[in-house]
């Protein structure tokens, strides 16, 4: 966060960060129902930028605003999970990841309505400014025909290797998904529209996360053997991390942290918040594609999204459904090596080659 470290966050960039939100907020229209949720931890000028923005194309927003959580994955205000069922779109500007808390799942479960969700956790004023969020239609059409390109190697393959030069080898099984499911515009079935786009046939506001750009695979449970090491940052701590983590990991559940002082607090903080399955490796493998992600920040929320970074999870995944946890813990392998069926190198030392 250099530019924030050597300038602070002055008030006057609300110019430019209007201007941020110009691509996100394209479709919206005067009678969307649009909710914006924080916390006091966020930067005001990522949530005030944001009511502007929508303000200013005819909206009238609100703005929901919560003490901060304890971890990630912790459930959401009474007050802003009542309010999301009846947005048209949730706009989700908080310091910890809510997705997957045990309200937003109830809720999904139940067969409630919830409005489409904006996933923006942990953005901040540069991201917006100087990072992966300056991406424009023509940034992000590219990212998609890439995932495309990855999405049709997943969709032919049964297993996966990880490697990296900082000591990841993971081996998993990749055949738990239908047919058809990768291979489309933007990598998936379902993501062939833009972000943020209209739904064609009910009129509807669609979310999606940004910054945009990643694509990715779960694991069959109890299929993933071998090592991950995350050597960059992970949602736990925070910050750039000066010593890497390996996870060691058998049948797919994590045996072994191993590390510096960081190791010591992700084994703190999964011991503390977590349950049996949050050492399961359920959650995604996902290879960032976003040019404009600068490295370095120590937020998940730019880090994932870095192009040729992989952010590598344990506990519930996004989409089997398979392995069910109370948390979801993701960290950075910084330059991804993926190989599918031993012969179709997906990307090398982070440079994508399909």
């Amino acid at each position: 966060m250099a530019m924030a470290e050597r300038y602070g966050s002055p008030s006057t960039q609300i110019i430019r960060l209007m201007g941020a939100w110009q691509y996100p907020f394209r479709n919206v229209e005067k009678d969307d129902k649009i909710l914006v949720l924080t916390d006091d931890a966020m930067d005001p000028m990522v949530w005030q930028s944001a009511m502007a923005a929508l303000y200013e194309r005819g909206t009238d927003p609100t703005l929901a605003m919560q003490p901060r959580r304890e971890h990630h994955c912790a459930d959401l205000n009474w007050g802003l999970l009542a309010a999301i069922k009846e947005a048209d779109l949730a706009l989700g500007l908080l310091s910890t990841a809510t997705i997957a808390s045990p309200g937003m799942r109830a809720l999904r479960q139940a067969g409630v309505r919830v409005g489409s969700l904006t996933l923006m956790e942990e953005t901040t004023v540069e991201v917006l400014l100087e990072g992966g969020g300056r991406a424009k239609s023509d940034d992000v059409r590219e990212m998609m025909e890439l995932q495309q390109r990855i999405g049709q190697v997943y969709d032919k393959g049964t297993k996966i290797h990880l490697l990296s030069q900082t000591g990841t080898d993971l081996v998993a099984d990749i055949t738990s998904y239908e047919p058809g499911t990768y291979g489309n515009l933007g990598g998936r079935r379902g993501t062939a529209a833009e972000p943020f786009s209209r739904n064609p046939e009910t009129g509807k506001l669609g979310g999606g996360t940004w910054p945009y750009g990643e694509l990715h695979i779960e694991p069959t449970p109890n299929t993933a053997n071998g090592t991950v090491v995350w050597d960059t940052t992970a949602i736990y701590p925070p910050g750039v991390w000066k010593n890497p983590v390996q996870l060691t990991i058998k049948d797919g559940t994590v045996t072994a942290i191993e590390g510096g002082g960081e190791a010591d607090q992700l084994r703190w903080y999964l011991e503390k918040y977590g349950d049996e399955n949050s050492w399961r490796v359920g959650g995604e493998m996902a290879i960032g594609t976003n040019k404009l992600a600068m490295p370095n920040l120590g937020l998940m929320r730019s880090e994932k999204k870095r192009y040729g970074a992989m952010h590598y999870g344990i506990g519930h995944g996004a989409d089997l459904g398979l392995v069910n946890s109370c948390l979801r813990t993701e960290g950075i392998i910084g330059r991804i090596t993926i190989v599918v069926d031993d012969n179709v190198v997906v990307a090398q030392d982070g440079k994508i080659l399909v």
